[in-house]
């Protein structure tokens, strides 16, 4: 299998996935000798189409790979796609997310006092939306749930991992804009594919954490 064929597979498989794809999946199918090769075959992907003025790029995104629209073309793809694809958030789910985003694991408790308002109603829907998870139980009294961020949570900020997330201030203005638009970048429309073995899910998972 020459290096050409390679790349044409791995943009392919890339392209073809509606979610970020395993890095491990993608060296298995495309038969590269490492995450090393993909990384290389990204990049020089990624070369090709800023030199062609391409609006789209592949990036690193929950453990996986994904294409990204550029940020330029977001006014435009706000009026195809605002509200369609993407969680809707509101403030207060904002400011909820931030703090487990900072914080996790964190309890309701916490979250309350920090915001000094009951914040049930937007954990409830940062939960449906997937963009947290319960994480266990704390002890003490009422042995409140703890709270941590998803997948989900790292593709929709365009995030690789949780070492990634930026401090108070650029979380603020990451939230900001995604309070104004949805969704800091579009990933792209795609063609219905498989999702990632969850196996492949559970490896990544642990290489964020690690």
């Amino acid at each position: 299998m020459s290096d050409v064929s390679k790349k044409a597979i791995v943009e392919a498989l890339i392209f073809a996935s509606p979610n970020p794809l395993a890095q491990s999946k993608l060296v298995s199918i495309a038969n590269l000798g490492s995450r090393d090769e993909l990384k290389k075959i990204v990049n020089s992907l990624n070369d090709e189409y800023e030199k062609h003025g391409r609006s789209f790029r592949i990036k690193p995104v929950a453990g996986g790979f994904q294409f990204f629209t550029e940020r330029a073309f977001a006014p435009y793809l706000r009026e195809v796609f605002s509200g369609k694809n993407s969680p809707r958030v509101s403030r207060a789910m904002l400011e909820v997310l931030g703090i487990i985003a900072l914080k996790q694991p964190v309890t309701k408790p916490v979250i309350d006092k920090i915001r000094a308002a009951d914040s049930g109603a937007p954990i409830n829907s940062l939960l449906e939306q997937n963009l947290i998870t319960i994480r266990g139980r704390e002890k003490g009294p009422g042995r409140p749930f703890s709270y941590g961020t998803t997948r989900e949570f790292l593709r929709f900020f365009g995030l690789e991992r949780l070492d990634d997330l930026p401090d108070e201030t650029e979380l603020a203005g990451l939230f900001a804009d995604a309070e104004e638009d949805a969704t800091p970048e579009q990933p792209l429309e795609t063609i219905p594919a498989p999702d990632p073995d969850e196996e492949d899910d559970r490896e990544e998972t642990e290489d964020i954490q690690a």
